[in-house]
């Protein structure tokens, strides 16, 4: 059998109509939208399908828990259709609370709470922040930290966020030292500002990894079924302490996604597929490796590819 590996996207990743086919055509995903409608007070298909309430999607508190509920509904779905079980998990940001819940570690009623409580802090603390985010392409991850470096200075800091790829990461920082450092860093590669409420993943957001600690201290976890990656340190998941720790720290250190990957080869993984919408982790993935074949999970006929693939003999 292939060893598999789930990786879970976050926000960024949300679009108008996601995840509408796989709501059309199974039942378990239906269920599962409206389980986390009842949950929320929320309209959620009708906030992820219609067009006209696009904006409302994007808003950071709906997003996040849009993407967990789309995701967990996939996840559903290619349980009951194809069943064999991930050897390992891991999430992008947001997605670490849908990999925990794919592994059981979370109860997806305590996952809704837990993420809805996360969009509430997060969105309250960067508000205070003159801050924003950055994507950085074809540019060595070490160059980019360098110049972090040189354009943070007393209160005026900017930091690398995100690792994805050997020339492709993001940063976070107050605003006018990030703009600096994105000036100087587009005379060598590419920048794109990214359209985020804050500075996300760095350490100006040490409250907001405090009070979500408080928060998540009220909730009980289980022991995973399968191996679920970090995000700040690229670790396996090991009791309750570590669900504390890994995700407060997730909010104040950057992703590394590359080193997920790295994880994923290291450990003979042969398939990973993307249990939500769009394909972004798909395409970080394949910028690191052709060893991993990949598939995504963004409407039914993904699904109908990779149970050929997966379950025909």
């Amino acid at each position: 059998m292939p060893k598999i590996a789930f990786m879970f996207p976050g926000v960024g990743s949300e679009y108008a109509g996601m995840g509408k086919s796989f709501y059309e055509n199974f039942k378990i995903v239906r269920n599962t939208f409206e389980e986390a409608s009842d949950i929320l007070n929320l309209d959620l298909d009708n906030i992820c399908f219609e067009p006209s309430r696009e904006k409302e999607l994007k808003e950071l508190g709906n997003a996040q828990v849009s993407l967990l509920t789309l995701s967990i509904a996939v996840y559903r779905a290619y349980m009951k259709e194809i069943g064999l079980q991930p050897h390992f998990c891991a999430g992008y940001s947001l997605g670490e609370y849908s990999a925990l819940c794919s592994a059981g570690v979370i109860e997806f009623p305590d996952a809704l709470k837990l993420v809805r409580e996360r969009g509430r802090i997060i969105d309250k603390v960067a508000s205070a922040i003159d801050g924003t985010m950055a994507w950085v392409i074809n540019l060595d991850s070490k160059l980019v930290e360098t110049v972090c470096e040189a354009f943070s200075e007393g209160d005026n800091q900017v930091f690398v966020s995100a690792y994805d790829t050997p020339t492709q990461v993001s940063i976070s920082g107050h605003t006018a030292p990030l703009m600096k450092a994105a000036r100087e860093l587009e005379k060598k590669g590419i920048v794109y500002p990214l359209r985020l409420s804050g500075p996300f993943h760095c350490p100006l957001m040490k409250k907001a990894a405090e009070q979500m600690k408080s928060i998540l201290k009220k909730f009980t976890y289980q022991p995973p079924t399968c191996s679920v990656i970090a995000n700040q340190n690229v670790q396996p998941y090991k009791d309750s302490e570590s669900v504390l720790i890994n995700l407060s720290l997730q909010l104040t250190r950057p992703i590394h996604w590359r080193t997920t990957v790295e994880y994923f080869m290291e450990h003979e993984v042969d398939i990973a597929i993307e249990m939500g919408p769009k394909n972004v982790l798909k395409f970080i993935l394949e910028k690191n490796t052709h060893e991993i074949k990949t598939y995504t999970m963004d409407n039914d006929k993904d699904l109908d590819i990779l149970k050929k693939s997966l379950l025909s003999p």
